[in-house]
């Protein structure tokens, strides 16, 4: 960062506060309205904290990459010569005529969903005087926005939860600091909080065009970043929408008939998206997805994420489906509840270990009001979904990951949904236990 940063920063901050209060009317309740201000102004800083730390603590990193050796070098195409800028923003990474001179530079050029994020972080950078600070502070306005969305539509149905709600999609401190800079996480986590918030109007209270549109594009952008959130979240919401249509058949017999028939379209359906995901990448098709995990986890491990925080081993990865699914219960609580206290060998495993340790003992506390109620539990809707999402990806995270440093960053997605699992859960044990209490009690 420069002093240009120190310059426009602030007023990129202004701008984006500004925009906040016109919108605030349309966008707020009486439920929402205490944190509408908090959450966006800590994603603010947030961006810029993350900035400093990889400045002065990493000395570089992914955010640098995208930014030093990526956006600046569009935005100094464009204003030398705007045809060649608009070129490396929306055309192909081919070397077109004129690039050379600044693709040759982006050190992302030929890696498709990183370059994604360089002509995202390049377009924005025309519009905030080419600095880190403007562009990582809309990135975080981006990211906001998401959640903000998600927290709104979950108000809708769980109103009562609002503080909850509002812990789990806002105010996590990993979410917020690592969901907030020029990452490819940022992007991800914003844009799966405006997918699940177009799913939950689609479901419960509007299917226009409008929301399928945002569900669709939102999902698009996360495939061409990191599918395998994709891939985690289409078997998901396919869980969420059976059960919601199951429960709108009011005969309790029909509903029994209909469950098998309906449980073979969900997974058909479950199938077919896994599939799509692999045609369009090998990586993640049925029979290379256990190699994939295997390599990237190594890679991470003990190769390109060495140095970002220390290694962690699941058990030896033998490259098959059912080896994969042996160490899913330990990639599991590993993106969950590690590093644990002990583990801790820097400043930052020491935040992530206290955060883990909080979500370990709130799990324990939900599990012994919810246990008395699990079967009813497992009728909810909301709470199936959480639970899928944020098995599926805790475990996909967790057996590809084998480096605490980055799995703080690659667990961001599970964060929220795991949080509103906690909040929904002890809302719906509490109330079905209230219900059998008043029965017994007349």
């Amino acid at each position: 960062m420069t002093v240009n940063d120190l310059l426009i920063g602030p007023l990129v901050a202004l701008v984006i506060l500004l925009i906040a209060y016109i919108l605030r009317p349309f966008v707020t309740d009486k439920w929402s309205y205490p944190y509408y201000y908090p959450a966006l102004i800590l994603k603010m800083f947030s961006a810029i904290a993350l900035g400093l730390l990889y400045q002065f603590y990493y000395g570089g990193g992914d955010t640098f990459t995208y930014f030093t050796h990526g956006a600046s070098h569009i935005y100094e195409a464009f204003y030398n010569n705007p045809q060649v800028g608009i070129k490396l923003i929306f055309g192909s990474s081919d070397y077109q005529d004129g690039t050379w001179e600044y693709a040759s530079k982006i050190w992302t050029y030929r890696d498709s969903s990183s370059y994604l994020v360089v002509r995202i972080a390049g377009f924005i950078a025309l519009f905030t005087g080419g600095t880190y600070s403007g562009v990582a502070l809309v990135f975080s306005a981006i990211s906001f926005s998401g959640m903000w969305a998600l927290f709104r539509a979950l108000l809708k149905l769980y109103p009562e939860q609002n503080f909850g709600l509002a812990i789990a999609t806002l105010f996590i401190p990993s979410v917020l600091f690592w969901g907030s800079g020029i990452l490819k996480d940022t992007l991800t986590i914003g844009m799966l909080g405006w997918a699940t918030a177009a799913l939950i109007h689609l479901l419960y209270f509007d299917r226009s065009w409008g929301w399928w549109a945002v569900l669709i594009g939102s999902l698009t952008v996360i495939f061409f970043i990191k599918r395998y959130i994709v891939l985690s979240f289409v078997p998901a919401a396919i869980v969420w929408a059976f059960i919601v249509r199951m429960k709108k058949i009011n005969n309790q017999m029909a509903q029994w008939l209909a469950a098998p028939v309906l449980g073979i379209i969900t997974i058909y359906f479950a199938y077919q998206a896994i599939l799509w995901v692999g045609m369009n990448d090998r990586r993640y098709s049925i029979d290379r997805i256990a190699e994939t995990a295997k390599i990237t986890a190594y890679d991470v491990g003990r190769w390109t994420g060495r140095n970002a925080g220390s290694r962690y081993d699941l058990g030896d990865l033998d490259g098959t489906i059912p080896g994969m699914l042996r160490l899913a219960p330990s990639a599991i609580n590993v993106s969950l509840f590690r590093p644990y206290l002990w583990e801790i060998n820097n400043p930052l495993m020491l935040i992530a270990s206290l955060e883990s340790s909080i979500l370990l003992i709130l799990t324990m506390i939900v599990l012994m009001r919810a246990v008395r109620v699990l079967p009813r539990l497992a009728n909810s809707p909301m709470v199936l979904f959480a639970f899928t999402f944020s098995m599926i990806f805790a475990f996909a995270v967790g057996i590809s990951t084998y480096n605490f440093g980055t799995l703080f960053r690659y667990k961001i997605p599970l964060m929220p949904f795991y949080g509103i699992l906690l909040v929904i859960a002890w809302a719906e044990a509490s109330a079905l236990i209230k219900q059998r209490s008043q029965r017994q009690a007349t």
